[in-house]
This record gives C-alpha cells, structure tokens and sequence, in this order.
C-alpha cells in the first residue's frame, strides 16, 4: 500500500549508516520510539474455522532428546498429559469437540488449554485431514520447523486455535516480515514497527478468538521456523535490543498517541499518504516522504520494476465484482497520478470506443487497494500498461453510445493573428476512435478543413494550418457508427497587428528614422507610413516592405517648422488584414 515505513527502504537507510531511531522517524514523520508496556497474553490466531485440528509436542531441534510432555485442560475440569510425538485430533462438531489421542486418550469438551515446556519443547499444531500428513513423521530440522511453535499456550475452541503468548518479545520472535541477514539496524527499526501494529490491535475478533491473524492482512507469523532458520539469531537479537523487560520495549509515538506502525515492502521512490489511499483528512505521522532506497540496486530489490500480465475474462470480472460495468476491455491507461506516483485515475475502453474513466480513490468504485487485486499487481505504483500479445474477440454487448454533444472546446473569445492555430476539445460521453472535422463556412456551404480522432480520454485536437485573415464561421463535428453531432456556429476574427515607434522628439530639419514591425512576421509585406503636421490632414511619406522577421523601418527629413508630428503606419496585405498601427508623436524643436 506504500504507506508509513518502506521496508527495502528502511534496509537502504541501514546500509547508508542510519540507525533504527534515524529510520523510525524519517518514515513517520513527527513521530519516535518510547519505552511502552505491551500485552502479556496477546493473542495470535493460527487456525480459525477448521473442523479438524491436530497436535502434539516435540523435541526442540536445539536441545534434542529432552522434551517435556503436553498437558491438556478441557473446560477447565479435565486435564490429560501426552508425551511427545503423540499426535492429538481435534474433531469439531459445531462448537463441540471430540479430542482422540495416538496412545487412545479421549474427551469430550467445548475448549481446551495447552500448555508444554517452553525451553525445552515445541508444540506442531496444524489443520488438515490426516495427522501424521499435517503434522509430519518426525520432528523438523534446524532449517525448517514450520507450524511449530516454542512459546505461550494454546487455547483450541469454536473451530479454531490461538497461540497466547507475550506480545513484546515471544510473538515478534516468530514475526516473518524481513529477511534475518539484513543490516541490523533496519531488523529493529521492524520490530519497532511491527510491535506498534500489534499493540494497536487491543480488540479480540469474535470470528477467530484473537487479536491478530497470521497473513499479511495482518502480520506474517511463522513461529518457531523463523527463530530457528538462517541468520534467525539476528532476528531474535533485534527484537531484544528493542525491549527493556518481558513486557516493556520501544513503540512509535507521535506525542502521547500511539502511532500504528504501517509499513509496505517498497514503494516506487515516496512513500503515499494516508489521504491517496484509506482515505479521510491526512495524518502527521503519515504523510508522503521520499523513499528513493527502495531503488538503490545496494538493497537488491526485486520490486523496484516488474511487470504483471492479467487477460481478459479475469480483468472484465474482477471490474464488474467492483461495480464497473464493462462490456469488455479495449485499452487501458494510465490518466493520472498522485504526488506519491501511485495512480489516481485510470481510462478504460471497450472495443466499442466507450470510455469509462475511475477515479483510484477512498471511496470510489476502486480503492488503490482494490485495485491491487483488479489488475494482480504488487502495488498501484505503475508506470505504463500495453495490450497483450493475444487477440480475443470483442463482446457482443459492446456497442458505441450516442454521441451527445462536443465539449470543452477552446473557441478564441478575441481576435487571433492568422496563423496555425490548433483547436482542441472532448465528446460526450467519452468514446475512442469517434472522428472529429473542423468546418468552416464558405459560399454557404460547409467544407471539412482537419480531421482529427478522439483519444482513450474522448478528447481531440485538430491543427488548422495557414488559415487567411479575416472573419471565419466554424463548427466542429464528431461522427461514430450511432451518428453526427456538431456544435452551433462560431465566428473566429482572425487578423495581424502592425506596431509603430517614432523619437519623442527630433531638431528642425533633422534625418527622423520611423520603424516597426507585423504580426506574424512575414516577409515583404508592404507598409505604408502616414505622417500628420500638428492639426492638418494625414499624408504619406512612404512605402517599405518588412524583412524576413516582419520588421521595417523608413527614413525622411524633419519638418523645418516647430511643432508635433504624428506617425502612423497601414497595410492592407491578404495575410495580415487591413492593420492601421497605434499614432507616435514627435516635437519637432
């Protein structure tokens, strides 16, 4: 989800010489670790909803041959013992069980407490049909224990078993979120986090009898294997460099509030706020901060790029099961991102042309979250998304909406200089593929000037090249297979500008040079330059053709009498329209 703590992000930080303090507080920000008091008997829920449950304990691989034996309460009354590698089945019928033994115990109850040596011995507990098949013929190796578990107690009832033991330190051993042989310092920052989460999940769920599941719903618990398995002593070291006692170690707070400390495997370079994806007002602690570790190629990371293939029939499902109605998928894009690069917005087509556009939102149809499982991709940090290599036929239930009207379009609202102007809008209801024209009117007819096609967002741009000055009537029109629409006609004044710069002021008699320019700027367009004698009438002085960049400039003699001359400059050239520039005056002294 790419919020709160990057993990290869954190691993990055270690390997740069932060320490799990720098971490903590770099990823949540405002935030830091304090010594806390943590659950006692918290309790993590390895199996819920079986109808078959089995056990038994088993040497602890470390200190082989001496493992004790299990004791078994059932509803508190009736306590049985069960040396080790005597498989026990829990066999529920409703929230009833019959508990039957490899060395032929029996009992009958509702629930049962197990408890066993905890130095010295494991308890394997697993679901399944068989026991020797869910348990296993022997006890595991020093590099694989799965579903074995060395602390607590186990409480089995109503279909499922909870393993009770202290949250601080016996249930982060067992936590399987970071690889054991990475930097120290990133192992603590973890344990850090993920003892923060725990400790924000005080309620117990009626649907499993626990605090916290064993998924990355929740958090990875593997138990004993993690503890024992490659570099697992540096795992368990982490864990108690981070607490003070059995029930008191580092949690992350931002002032007197315990923050739950989120945290993702990586992210694509910042980490995402709260806001882009649960939704709700942003928190202080959980705000978009950078994370360009998660690319370091130091921390090896196989999430920095990737790429995921989904075909048809699921993706068409998995929209539909969301509320998006799609006939089928044509293309799909990405229409925009958040600051964090997660996407916002996504343009979905049908082969029809029909554009459904999603907002990736809290909220929305599709949640960043829920779009995770739409597209089966890792995260919502995605760059690009391109057709498959296999063509499926289209759905027969696809077919082009009505076109309703043209929308969006950029008409000038004032005189524009006659050069190539691009126009510019959007049909409604979007659609691919529709064909857009430019029309103008002429001679009362209408002629097609540009033909252009909307795009996966139903928008269109057409470039109307060389157009002449003067006064144009123009409508847009949008075709597909349901018809035509055209907008009402617009009148566009297209017309270039001539400028004119005089001295303010010049001696009797003097060399005046008068110059200016045109807009566009064409060359040799022919300007005339009219001069006026205080209050008399306008006369020409002269005729010259601009330059290739539209300038021009002409030279004459000073009045041999004080007094102001007015300039100005004209042209009628069929490029430019007929342009009379602004009057510059000069005092002649």
């Amino acid at each position: 989800h790419g919020l709160g703590m990057s993990q290869y992000g954190a691993y990055g930080m270690a390997l740069d010489g932060a320490t799990d303090d720098d971490i903590i507080k770099h990823y949540y920000t405002g935030a830091a670790p304090l010594v806390t008091s943590t659950n006692p008997a918290f309790r993590v829920g390895i199996e819920t909803g079986q109808t078959t449950i089995f056990a038994r304990v088993e040497d602890n691989p470390i200190d082989p041959g001496i493992a004790g034996n299990l004791t078994v309460v059932v509803d508190g009354v009736q306590t049985l013992s069960f040396a080790p590698m005597v498989d026990l089945t829990f066999t529920f019928t409703d929230s009833t069980f019959t508990l039957t033994s490899s060395d032929n115990q029996t009992a009958l109850g509702t629930s049962a407490t197990l408890t066993w040596d905890n130095a010295t011995t494991l308890l394997n507990l697993n679901a399944g049909t068989i026991a020797k098949a869910a348990l296993g013929e022997a006890t595991c190796t020093t590099t694989s224990c799965s579903h074995r578990y060395k602390y607590g107690s186990f409480s089995i009832a109503a279909k499922n078993a909870v393993n009770i033991l202290r949250l601080n330190d016996q249930y982060l051993y067992g936590l399987g979120e970071m690889p054991s042989s990475w930097a120290l310092e990133a192992l603590k920052a973890q344990v850090i986090a993920a003892r923060s989460f725990a400790m924000s999940r005080t309620n117990v769920r009626t649907s499993c009898d626990c605090n916290i599941g064993i998924t990355d719903s929740d958090q990875v618990f593997l138990g004993f294997v993690k503890e024992i398995s490659s570099s697992g002593d540096r795992w368990v070291q982490a864990v108690n460099e981070t607490k003070t006692d059995d029930t008191n170690g580092l949690a992350i707070y931002s002032g007197t509030t315990l923050v739950p400390g989120y945290y993702s495997s990586s992210t694509g370079g910042k980490t995402q706020p709260r806001s882009e994806v649960w939704g709700t007002s942003t928190i202080s602690w959980l705000v978009s901060v950078d994370d360009h570790w998660s690319q370091d190629p130091r921390v090896n990371n196989p999430n920095a790029s990737w790429t995921t293939t989904i075909d048809q029939a699921s993706l068409v499902a998995r929209l539909r099961a969301q509320g998006v109605l799609v006939a089928d998928v044509w293309s799909m894009t990405v229409a925009g991102n958040y600051p964090s690069g997660g996407i916002s917005k996504l343009n979905l087509s049908d082969s029809a042309g029909n554009i459904t556009a999603l907002t990736i939102a809290p909220g929305q149809p599709v949640t960043p979250d829920e779009l995770r499982t739409v597209l089966g991709t890792k995260s919502t940090y995605i760059s690009a998304i391109t057709p498959g290599i296999e063509t499926v036929p289209g759905s027969t239930s696809a077919t082009a909406k009505k076109l309703k009207s043209v929308t969006k379009v950029n008409w000038p609202t004032k005189t524009i200089v006659p050069s190539d102007y691009s126009f510019s809008g959007k049909v409604s209801p979007a659609q691919l593929g529709a064909t857009v024209k430019l029309q103008r009117k002429s001679g009362g007819k209408w002629s097609t000037v540009s033909t252009a096609t909307t795009n996966d967002k139903g928008a269109w741009s057409i470039l109307w090249t060389g157009p002449s000055a003067g006064k144009h009537d123009l409508r847009i029109t949008a075709t597909n297979t349901k018809g035509t629409i055209k907008t009402s006609t617009k009148r566009v004044t297209m017309a270039g500008s001539i400028a004119l710069s005089a001295p303010k002021s010049a001696k009797r008699n003097a060399s005046v040079t008068v110059s200016g320019s045109v807009a566009p700027g064409y060359a040799d367009v022919a300007v005339i330059v009219e001069r006026k004698l205080g209050n008399g009438k306008w006369k020409q002085i002269g005729t010259v053709a601009t330059d290739a960049a539209g300038n021009w400039a002409i030279t004459h003699n000073a009045t041999s009498k004080k007094l102001t001359v007015s300039y100005r400059a004209k042209t009628s050239d069929s490029r430019l329209g007929v342009l009379v520039s602004k009057t510059k005056k000069t005092k002649v002294k």
